[in-house]
């Protein structure tokens, strides 16, 4: 007994010796841990385990220690002192970053400069939509700087087998002729900027060697003096081209009659004098547009014997005949249907219009020669009186 005694005075005394009554506590709280021993200088780790996640933190009067944390398959650390910040390493969506100063901060101080090339003018631009030829004559012409300005103009580009179609006679005389080939490339140059979208029906426009092109829209279809653009719009430092499939000759300054009195094979007489006999040489010459169908001599002289007599001293009868062959309005050749039918200046008749691979025909009358312009129309040149 008086051991026992002596025992349990021994232990209540180192009891009562520790700072806290010596108590040590641990708890558990939905598969957490929980424990430590707070002394007077420091606290001791804790480690919560949440949902998978752990966290730990160790406190000093004067420092911090590490931390480390998980969350969502990223890692983060840090050890904070207070005259100095140890790296940081961090990954988050496979990335790593580490140090003060990142990579990225060395790309933007070193940007990358983009590279660009200068937009060329047109006739940079016209050489490279196969419109070399054009290129070609323009420095012949001596009109390369001029074009080569600031502009804006609007060129209207014929292609290298728009140029290879031209009659030899034709090309020859170009070539001599160092101002008409000026005149001829000027009338494809307009003033200013004019987009497809500016474009529209019967519309005129004067060019830099003076005279005017006429624009017509058939459907989708775009014409300037007949040639169809086959690529509109594309851009140049100092313009627009519109690129088209034939060369552009200036608009004779002078009505359908005139047109036909003054053509060089003179195969239009017959014409000419019925319109004069009919009294229809004002109408023709108004401001129109029309579009005449014109017998050559031949296809008068084709008709039954008398019958060309008997018009002629038939004025009512033949000024019908000869409104049936003017159709109102512009429609050169692109323009003409594949099949279909079109009102004439004749009240009352029509007249029905094909276009195939093999040309125009017009009441089964063969377009012999189509888009002769006038400057109130434009002329085809038909094998029959329809």
């Amino acid at each position: 007994m008086t051991y026992f005694v002596a025992f349990l005075g021994f232990s209540l005394a180192v009891a009562l010796a520790a700072p806290d009554g010596g108590h040590h506590h641990a708890n558990q709280y939905y598969g957490q841990q929980y424990g430590g021993a707070p002394q007077a200088q420091r606290v001791h780790p804790q480690r919560p385990q949440h949902h998978g996640q752990q966290y730990g933190a160790v406190h000093q009067t004067q420092a911090v220690h590490p931390q480390s944390s998980q969350h969502h398959g990223q890692q983060y650390g840090a050890a904070l002192q207070p005259q100095r910040v140890h790296p940081q390493i961090s990954q988050v969506h496979g990335q790593q970053y580490g140090g003060a100063q990142p990579a990225y901060h060395q790309q933007i101080r070193q940007p990358v400069q983009p590279t660009y090339s200068a937009p060329k003018n047109i006739p940079g631009v016209a050489s490279d939509l196969g419109a070399s030829t054009l290129v070609d004559l323009v420095v012949k012409a001596g009109l390369a700087d001029a074009l080569s300005g600031p502009g804006p103009f609007t060129v209207f580009a014929p292609t290298n087998e728009a140029f290879a179609a031209l009659p030899k006679p034709t090309l020859d005389a170009l070539g001599r002729d160092t101002a008409l080939l000026q005149k001829v490339l000027l009338y494809h140059v307009v003033q200013g900027e004019v987009p497809s979208t500016a474009l529209a029906n019967e519309l005129t426009a004067p060019t830099l060697q003076g005279a005017k092109v006429r624009v017509n829209i058939y459907g989708h279809a775009i014409t300037v003096n007949g040639a169809q653009v086959i690529k509109p719009d594309v851009r140049a430092s100092n313009g627009i081209i519109h690129v088209v499939n034939r060369v552009l000759y200036p608009i004779p300054e002078t009505p359908i009659p005139s047109v036909l009195i003054n053509d060089p094979h003179q195969r239009f007489t017959t014409l000419v004098t019925a319109v004069q006999q009919a009294g229809l040489v004002d109408t023709l010459s108004a401001d129109g547009p029309y579009t005449l169908f014109a017998p050559t001599n031949d296809a008068f002289a084709a008709l039954p014997p008398g019958a060309l007599d008997g018009l002629l001293k038939d004025r009512a009868a033949l000024s019908s005949v000869l409104l049936g062959h003017v159709v109102p309005g512009t429609v050169f050749a692109v323009g003409v249907p594949t099949a279909g039918a079109v009102q004439t200046a004749q009240p009352g008749k029509q007249i029905h219009l094909q276009k195939s691979s093999g040309g125009v025909t017009v009441n089964g009358a063969n377009v012999i020669q189509a888009d002769i312009p006038a400057t109130n129309g434009v002329i085809h040149v038909i094998n029959r009186v329809i």
